[in-house]
This record gives C-alpha cells, structure tokens and sequence, in this order.
C-alpha cells in the first residue's frame, strides 16, 4: 500500500515537471515572437534576389561589374547590434 502511494506521488512529480517545462517552452516561443527576433522572409528575399542578379559570366570586366555593383559598406551593420544583445 505505501509503494503505491510513493509511486503516486512520483508520477505526480512527473506530470508537474513535464508542465513546467511546457510553460517554460511557450514563454521562450512567445517571447522570440513578441521581440521580432525571428528574421522576415521578405528580408532574406531581397538579399537573395541581389545574389541573383549577379553575372553568372567568368570574363574579369563582368566579375568587376558585379564587384562595384555590390554594397560593402553595411556588411556589419548588424554587428552592433549583436554586441549590444551579448553585453
């Protein structure tokens, strides 16, 4: 008789932690989602389409086209902001 209530009161444990944890995951998700911290797709849309339009040619003066057709200098614009998030 007193196993079965220990066993009782184990399973019970059991079904409160396995809660706990479920709460826990859908605070996490809701949390990602209420920050915007999940990225656009229209964003990485549009970075895809530049990729796309670059010259799929081998020819020096088609590689220097697409070099200077190329934006570098917001190539770390997000590092900022990923300092700021880690500190």
């Amino acid at each position: 008789m007193k196993n079965k209530k220990i066993l009782a009161g184990m399973a019970g444990k059991g079904v409160i932690a396995l809660l706990s944890l479920l709460v826990l995951v859908l605070a996490g998700v809701a949390y990602i989602f209420s920050n915007n911290m999940l990225a656009s797709p229209a964003k990485f849309e549009k970075e895809i389409a530049k990729v796309e339009e670059i010259s799929e040619s081998d020819d020096v003066s088609e590689i220097e086209v697409d070099l200077d057709a190329t934006k570098f200098d917001n190539l770390d614009a997000e590092l900022s902001d990923i300092e700021a998030e880690l500190n």
